[in-house]
């Protein structure tokens, strides 16, 4: 009787430790996604007043906008510890003023103040991302960070496009989109070599393909033809690094 008692207790533990980690990996997760939403938030704005896919840019800035918020909702309930919290607090600080600067009809403005803006809620996201991963002894909410950022990096590299084809250029700016760039591929390739498992090593690869792709076209960087092309590159490459960012945060559960 003594040794089925101490078996339960050590499979009570082990799914209380398993359920542990799929609720840090997941909350890793939207808060890695607040990082992606604050660049695509700013790409939509650009396109819609570029005329590249304006309605569907229109409907992206809003569907982005809502989620953000709903990210946050979520993230209230996980995001309880005291560090955690008081990152979260800065995180929807630094939101507001982007939000009342997009919400509703889309209306130009000044996109070099619209991009700060974003910049503080990245790096707040960035903040509460690193916060959650580092209270977890997971691996994969490590995994699920790095994962989650190559969604960011997929619509900052096209968000940066647009802001200079509107006319924002500077050398920061060129030097950032090298950044990113490297960024990108760097991570990737650590990913591809340490995947653990095939689904995801093939999931990589197809990522992998589409990254190359979406290299390819900013090497030819500045013609106004280019624009819809970068646009459905980034998206696809966005959809590629979200499906391998929930193939690593489900192997969690």
């Amino acid at each position: 009787m003594k040794s089925i008692k101490r078996l339960w207790l050590a499979l009570a533990l082990a799914l209380s430790a398993q359920l542990a980690h799929a609720v840090d990996a997941a909350a890793v997760s939207l808060a890695g996604e607040q990082r992606m939403l604050s660049q695509r938030i700013v790409k939509a704005w650009c396109q819609f007043n570029l005329n590249v896919q304006k309605d569907l840019s229109r409907a992206q800035l809003a569907e982005s906008i809502t989620r953000f918020d709903g990210n946050l909702a979520s993230l209230e309930k996980t995001a309880t510890a005291p560090e955690a919290a008081t990152a979260l607090a800065g995180l929807r600080a630094a939101w507001t003023p982007l939000r009342a600067a997009v919400q509703g009809e889309v209306r130009v403005s000044d996109p070099t103040q619209l991009d700060a803006r974003a910049e503080d809620v990245l790096m707040a996201a960035e903040h509460l991302t690193r916060v959650l991963q580092d209270k977890s002894d997971a691996p994969v909410s490590r995994w699920t960070n790095l994962a989650g950022r190559q969604r960011m990096l997929s619509q900052r590299i096209v968000k940066i496009y647009m802001l200079r084809q509107m006319g924002v250029e500077s050398a920061a700016m060129r030097e950032e989109s090298e950044h990113v760039e490297n960024e990108f591929s760097g991570a990737l390739a650590a990913m591809r070599v340490n995947a653990p498992t095939p689904a995801l090593k093939a999931e990589l690869d197809k990522l992998a393909l589409q990254w190359e792709w979406l290299h390819a076209v900013l090497a030819t960087e500045g013609a106004e033809s280019f624009r819809l092309i970068m646009a459905e590159g980034g998206e696809a490459v966005l959809q590629l690094a979200d499906q391998v960012t929930r193939i690593v945060e489900q192997s969690a559960r």
